[in-house]
């Protein structure tokens, strides 16, 4: 007996495992097929690749203890759609004007190569800079003398056409700026001037900064990158996976010292939620489904007062039974 019950046990549990191996490749597979179709999906709207960033840095938060939804934090995962030009974007000037708003304020944010550079001279990659369009300017040439040997930085001026501003050199003033109402001074003139010491042409573009940069933004005097032209622009952002890209930032070791308290916390809860509830519902599906047939057995029979039929024997329970009966000794047969 003691061998016969080995040999019956160990091909059920080959089978088992084989079954389970099967179950768990065809969950693999399906899986990473739903993954190919988002991301195709994903590319095909996005016109991008890859059409989503992490960010590695706190200068577009609101707060520097608290993450918020709708707010790019720390360790947000961004989707990135490719623009077509000026008129695919909106400043946050133009935005204030129309009540276009994106993350948490008006305007456009997007993922630029700051002076239009992919890599320094050194070969390593300068990674893109992920702010708020606030302005466009232009440059206003019209007082330059065409007798001029060189470029005549003294007669040269911008225009701001959205706030109906021409000619000047003057410091522009936005009042009442982004999520926390602050007052932001561009000084032109100082822009002008970074153009003469550096001995460049000068040119127009985007004014850009960071929802937790302000009132410092990217250009000079107030930072370094020339004002964005329309080609240096990677995309615009479109959405976002809130803490996400933690993972990421942590796996690559990456700096972490900016990232929101509640960032973590939200990552955790979302972790647990998408791993571990499925496989519960997994688990307990399968006792949910019997227990609702054995009720609504019970519920049959009082109903009629009968016992529910007992179910037509099937082969492999005849064989079963037959397996199961006592063997026959000497005495029976005699």
């Amino acid at each position: 007996m003691r061998f016969h019950t080995s040999g019956m046990v160990r091909p059920m549990n080959r089978e088992k495992l084989k079954r389970t191996l099967i179950d768990v490749g065809r969950d693999v597979l399906i899986a990473f097929t739903v993954v190919c179709i988002v991301m195709a999906g994903l590319y095909a709207y996005c016109g991008i690749w890859p059409p989503m960033v992490v960010v590695e840095s706190g200068s577009m938060q609101h707060s520097d203890v608290t993450s918020y939804v709708g707010v790019i934090d720390t360790g947000d995962m961004v989707f990135v759609k490719t623009v077509n030009g000026v008129d695919d974007v909106v400043t946050y000037v133009d935005g204030e004007a129309t009540g276009y708003s994106k993350y948490g304020a008006y305007g456009d944010v997007i993922i630029y190569r700051p002076n239009g550079l992919s890599e320094r001279e050194d070969g390593s990659a300068v990674i893109p800079i992920i702010h708020r369009l606030v302005v466009w300017i232009d440059v206003n040439e019209s007082a330059v003398n065409p007798e001029f040997n060189g470029t005549d930085y003294a007669n040269i001026t911008f225009d701001v056409p959205s706030l109906n501003i021409f000619a000047t050199t003057e410091v522009l003033i936005l009042q009442n700026y982004g999520y926390a109402g602050d007052e932001v001074r561009i000084n032109l003139g100082g822009l002008l001037t970074y153009y003469e010491n550096a001995g460049k042409a000068p040119h127009g573009g985007y004014i850009t900064m960071g929802d937790n940069n302000v009132p410092f933004y990217d250009q000079p005097q107030s930072g370094m990158y020339e004002p964005i032209l329309p080609e240096w622009i990677i995309g615009k952002a479109i959405g976002e996976i809130p803490w996400f890209g933690l993972i990421k930032l942590k796996v690559t070791g990456s700096p972490l010292h900016g990232v929101p308290s509640n960032s973590w916390t939200g990552l955790y809860v979302t972790l647990f939620l998408v791993l571990f509830v499925p496989f519960m519902i997994d688990m307990l599906m399968p006792r949910i489904v019997k227990w609702r047939k054995e009720r609504r057995g019970a519920e049959t029979v009082q109903e009629s007062g009968q016992p529910p039929e007992a179910p037509e024997p099937t082969q492999d329970a005849e064989k079963q039974s037959k397996d199961d009966a006592p063997p026959l000794t000497r005495d029976k047969l005699d």
